[in-house]
């Protein structure tokens, strides 16, 4: 393949849902620890899609990110690239012995610039994909990897320089447009499409929910981990219950908080608020 490029801390201080602006100090943060993980595999592939979707399935603002597809042997795994980013960060200050603050003001701005929700990994091996999802708590799910009936297509196009080729399929309750690129073996995309012949350059729903566009690719001399955070205080069940759990906060996101963090105190102006956000997964069903 050829190579291109690319065209915790997190003290979470919910400012806005206590509505009152802070100063921190050293004194505030807690001690620096190592992301814990668990590592699946190491990758020497990493290939970058830029992101973009809508919280609210009936307005037209968008949310942008960027996203990476780690490639290894036996495993390949999927992330929000800010998160990869930040990760990297508090491993290094933390085998560095730096401050809790230098942390603070090094991922505070990245921090801010995550977007993508579905971590995972795919095993090759045994054919099962671990996800989870990040939202007000955190969840985790295994599951055997999707079989996708893809249906290929006439129509060609230009990614990245690279000539690319046109597929469909239905996938999560919504109907997918995919280009992807003969020229690159990898059967492999964004989250979990694979298993077209070539790599995945471009896909969106066709209501233009979300969409991934590959924008760089990079072969590594030394090799990264792949791996899903190991926090002890993410909820492993089914993937219909993480799916329903994750609605039901964002119906009541105020409810939401009160439990994840008992003790947790809101202003007068956020209890008159309205609790519910706009649920727009990017799996329907």
């Amino acid at each position: 393949m050829k190579r291109m490029f690319l065209c915790a801390l997190f003290a979470a201080v919910f400012v806005t849902v206590a509505s009152y602006a802070q100063t921190i100090s050293s004194a505030d943060l807690p001690p620096i620890k190592p992301i814990e993980k668990n590592v699946f595999d190491t990758a020497y592939t990493k290939i970058y899609y830029e992101y973009s979707f809508r919280k609210d399935s009936l307005k037209s603002k968008r949310t942008e990110g960027q996203t990476i597809l780690l490639v290894g042997k036996y495993c390949l795994g999927f992330m929000d690239y800010y998160r990869l980013m930040s990760d990297n960060i508090n491993d290094s200050l933390y085998y560095a012995k730096q401050s809790p603050m230098t942390l603070f003001s090094k991922v505070m701005g990245i921090m801010k610039n995550i977007a993508y929700k579905y971590p995972l990994v795919i095993d090759k091996r045994t054919g099962q994909a671990t996800i989870q999802v990040n939202n007000i708590n955190k969840y985790e799910y295994t599951e055997p990897q999707p079989v996708i009936n893809w249906k290929l297509a006439d129509g060609d196009t230009v990614i990245c320089d690279v000539p690319c080729k046109k597929a469909s399929c239905t996938f999560g309750g919504r109907e997918w447009t995919a280009w992807y690129a003969p020229a690159y073996h990898l059967q492999a995309g964004p989250y979990l499409f694979s298993g077209l012949p070539g790599l995945i350059f471009d896909i969106r729903d066709t209501k233009d929910n979300y969409h991934f566009t590959l924008n760089g690719l990079e072969n590594l001399q030394s090799g990264v981990a792949i791996y899903l955070n190991a926090e002890k205080n993410i909820i492993r069940t089914t993937r219909k219950n993480v799916f329903r759990a994750v609605e039901n906060e964002q119906r009541d996101i105020l409810k939401a908080f009160k439990l994840s963090s008992p003790g947790i105190q809101f202003s007068g102006d956020m209890k008159k608020q309205s609790h519910s956000r706009p649920y727009n997964p990017i799996e329907l069903e």
